[in-house]
């Protein structure tokens, strides 16, 4: 049975990250350029303190600005010149560009070990409401990431190629230049 596959037989080893003392910003704009809509959130140990997502960015930005809702997003792109104060987008820049990933991250995060189970990882997502989860060895050190599309791709009987996401970006993209996006790695 497909499922009796281990999440280390699917997983994606190379994994982009951020810290939790990156700005909000700084983490956003890596989401967009690895085409993934979340990041685990590692600390200077090593260890996986969290996971942001693009839905934790969107909570962050309706706390600030109340853009969650389709007519929020709206007014984002029209009110680009407002009467007085500053606008929505500049009220949305400003607390992407002064927030840090510590305040927006979901933690603590949901893991698992490369031996669980492709049915594991699935039951672990559908019940927690989440859409990846950081593979961790017995040390707790991030060894891979498990996505919905890997799961899919388990599930489907043909040979995996590289999905977007991860480190692998969209077709006809330059690959990034080292194996794992650590905006603090020479700090």
């Amino acid at each position: 049975m497909v499922t009796d596959r281990t999440v280390g037989e699917i997983m994606t080893r190379l994994v982009g990250t951020t810290r939790p003392q990156a700005r909000l910003f700084e983490a956003a704009r890596l989401m967009r350029e690895l085409h993934v809509s979340g990041l685990p959130v590692v600390a200077t140990d090593g260890s996986v303190v969290g996971v942001l997502s693009e839905k934790d960015l969107v909570r962050v930005l309706d706390l600030s600005a109340g853009i969650s809702s389709p007519r929020g997003l709206i007014d984002l792109l029209l009110a680009s010149a407002p009467k007085r104060g500053p606008s929505l987008l500049d009220v949305c820049r400003h607390r992407l560009e002064n927030g840090f990933v510590k305040e927006a991250m979901t933690s603590p995060a949901i893991t698992l070990g490369p031996t669980a189970t492709v049915n594991e990882a699935a039951q672990q997502m559908h019940g927690h409401h989440i859409h990846r989860l950081p593979i961790l060895d017995e040390s707790g050190k991030l060894v891979g990431i498990v996505s919905r599309a890997d799961i899919v791709g388990a599930l489907t009987p043909q040979p995996r190629t590289p999905h977007r996401g991860a480190l692998h970006p969209r077709p006809k993209r330059a690959a990034p230049a080292r194996a794992e996006h650590d905006l603090y790695a020479d700090a």
